[in-house]
């Protein structure tokens, strides 16, 4: 039985959490289900592919060819030593003037100067820059959440409030028919007091309403059916510091190594290649111009050797191309400037509207608080017989509106230490 009542209290457990739901829920589920989040896998996908091809140009580079021609001259010695040496026997025709081969090219790069690696570093840096890129993109849904979160917590909050104003005016409405029964209230009081929650409960519809748009817009972003789950109220907890730590100061320094990288990839341009080299073929004529002579049969025919290139061409728009990366380089530091300089005046307004709704908060209760003493003193009127509808239906509104703004104070403090968090990353 002890055991029934445990799994009972941890199912009860798991189930009242499962139907709760934090902000902080919510942005990981939307960052989750958000259809840019593929984005990662293909960024390394295509990164892979890239360095792949790259890891290639190190393995040798064999090419396969066959090659039939004919030409009009060739080489052949003159007739007269012709003449002179078939007297002794030898029949010099000379190189035919069809030729044929079926060959293979094979070439290794033994030293490229550090472009196959500079160009290695510039895939990787660029896929740090394209993640951070797809970080700064996903980031900004959070400010999105935080709308429609505090939305709906605020609509909550003020349907909560409506129905107990709600609950004071039909109270009031059975004291009030007991008086029109006995002759004390009209007619005109009652339809007065009804007009009156009507228009209340009118304003209850839209707010009820506009709280499931809310959810509804939410549960898209989420990927979740948000139903009848409770969205937990964060605590008013405000950032440790305004130090900004926003992903869009980590693609500027991945957009910074990017032009490092490729500045290594410009030196390295201008270093020379040395690579060895072989080529073997089967055909004819070969390398042994007396033989293919005095015989025109196919041979086979290889050749090996080391051979060094440095295309000087790339020197040309090396100060150019290294003056260009360092402007670059420069625009990356300014837009940083910029982009911490706005981040600040906005992170102090945010902290400046902290303080003053904390401050009007303060002042909100004794605000409520004399409402209510003033609409319990007309209450007490017509508990006595006193009737004056018109007046206590104002204080029972300016109570309620007292009320509404306490609510919409309190939610804007929290939405606002959001935003600001929001606005530091914290």
């Amino acid at each position: 039985m002890k055991r029934i009542y445990t799994l009972s209290l941890i199912l009860a457990c798991f189930t009242m959490a499962h139907a709760q739901l934090t902000i902080e829920q919510c942005h990981k589920l939307a960052q989750k289900n958000y259809p840019l989040a593929k984005q990662y896998g293909l960024i390394e996908q295509s990164s892979s592919y890239t360095l792949d091809k790259l890891i290639h140009t190190w393995l040798p580079q064999v090419t396969l060819g066959a090659q039939a021609s004919n030409q009009n001259e060739t080489p052949s010695f003159p007739e007269q030593m012709r003449e002179m040496l078939s007297t002794g026997g030898l029949d010099m025709q000379g190189i035919a003037k069809d030729q044929y081969r079926v060959q293979i090219d094979v070439n290794q790069v033994i030293f490229d100067g550090g472009k196959v690696s500079s160009q290695k570093a510039i895939t990787r840096a660029q896929e740090i820059e394209q993640k951070a890129q797809t970080d700064v993109d996903l980031y900004s849904l959070n400010k999105r959440i935080n709308e429609l979160f505090f939305g709906v917590l605020l609509m909550d909050d003020r349907i909560k409030q409506t129905d107990m104003t709600l609950e004071m005016l039909n109270g009031n409405l059975d004291k009030l028919m007991s008086h029109v029964r006995n002759g004390v209230a009209t007619t005109a009081d009652e339809s007065l007091l009804r007009a009156e929650i009507m228009t209340v409960e009118q304003g209850k519809t839209t707010m009820q309403w506009t709280r499931d748009s809310y959810k509804n817009m939410l549960g898209i972003l989420i990927g979740e059916t948000i139903g009848d789950r409770e969205l937990i109220k964060p605590s008013q907890a405000e950032p440790f510091s305004l130090t900004s730590n926003r992903p869009e100061l980590q693609l500027i320094d991945a957009k910074i190594a990017t032009l490092d990288a490729r500045k290594k990839a410009i030196n390295a341009s201008v270093m020379p290649v040395i690579s060895a080299f072989g080529q073997a073929f089967y055909g004819y004529p070969g390398y042994n111009t007396f033989e293919n002579m005095l015989n025109r049969k196919w041979s086979f025919n290889a050749i090996v050797g080391i051979r060094a290139s440095w295309s000087l061409s790339s020197l040309y728009d090396r100060k150019t191309n290294l003056n260009q990366l360092a402007t670059s380089r420069q625009q990356a530091e300014l837009q940083r400037e910029v982009f911490l300089l706005n981040n600040q005046i906005e992170a102090s307004r945010e902290n400046d509207e902290i303080s003053r709704l904390r401050e009007l908060i303060k002042s909100d209760a004794t605000i409520v608080s004399l409402r209510k003493d003033v609409r319990q003193a007309e209450e007490s009127k017509l508990r006595n017989g006193v009737i004056d509808i018109h007046k206590l239906v104002e204080r029972i509104t300016d109570e309620n509106s007292a009320a509404q703004t306490q609510i919409i104070h309190n939610i804007e403090l929290l939405k606002t230490i959001y935003d600001l968090k929001y606005t530091v990353n914290q």
